[in-house]
């Protein structure tokens, strides 16, 4: 009894840790995320990924992005003190750019929620 009890709660944990790994799984990532610069290419991209904007000083500043989607969903949100200012879906190629104001040297975050993705992506800030 207490072998199977045992092989029960070890199938049970096995299940548990494999379910929720699953969906912060990523698929050969590569890239980095420097002062001005974020970018990563990507196969099978499940979950979340945040860039910190790293800049000083006060003042509105361009945010240019470039995403290049072959496969799956994807999305961007762009947050300021942990609140939304901009989420978009993107869907193919696109390039852009949004200016922000900071004029309260405030924090600015980047997240892209993905899945099944297949790409990659190039974020530039001054």
């Amino acid at each position: 009894m207490n072998l199977l009890l045992t092989i029960i709660i070890r199938s049970y944990v096995y299940l548990l840790l494999t379910f929720y790994q699953f969906p912060n799984y990523t698929k050969h990532w590569q890239g980095g995320d420097t002062k001005g610069h974020s970018y990563a290419s990507f196969e099978e991209f499940n979950g979340k990924q945040d860039f910190q904007v790293k800049r000083d000083g006060k003042g509105g500043f361009i945010l240019k992005y470039t995403v290049n989607l072959k496969k799956g969903k994807i999305s961007m949100e762009i947050k300021r003190n942990s609140k939304t200012v901009i989420q978009r879906n993107i869907n193919g190629a696109v390039l852009d750019s949004v200016r922000l104001d900071n004029s309260n040297n405030e924090k600015y975050q980047i997240v892209f929620r993905a899945s099944h993705a297949e790409g990659d992506l190039d974020i530039k800030y001054n």
